[in-house]
């Protein structure tokens, strides 16, 4: 009996896909508040955050979000995100390794190998 294959994650090659996930993406981290006076910590807008998204359901749901890149290794590693593309449409990879003053925002964007 031949072994199950793991899935694996690729990047998409689809600039107008990957254009229209980082819009979905920005979106999200940069809803208003429900109050100006509510300071409270909002999962997915951490510096490193990863979202899966399913286009059926319209949804963006926040997969991790963690303040350093060490806490969200085990996130993006190869057999994690093959997994998790095995149950999204997309996932979107957020990583803003600048400064509040100078951001340096990475974004990928991965789908299940075919």
């Amino acid at each position: 009996m031949p072994t199950p294959k793991k899935p694996k994650a690729e990047l998409v090659a689809d600039k107008a896909m990957v254009e229209l996930l980082t819009r979905k993406v920005h979106a999200f981290r940069t809803a208003p508040r429900p109050s100006k006076d509510d300071f409270t910590y909002i999962r997915g807008r951490g510096s490193y955050a990863l979202y899966g998204i399913s286009h059926a359901r319209g949804q963006l749901v926040v997969l991790a979000s963690e303040p350093t890149s060490a806490d969200f290794a085990p996130y993006v590693k190869a057999s994690a995100l093959g997994q998790v593309c095995a149950r999204y449409d997309h996932v979107v990879e957020y990583r803003d390794t600048g400064s509040n003053s100078n951001p340096k925002v990475t974004i990928r964007v991965w789908e299940l190998a075919q």
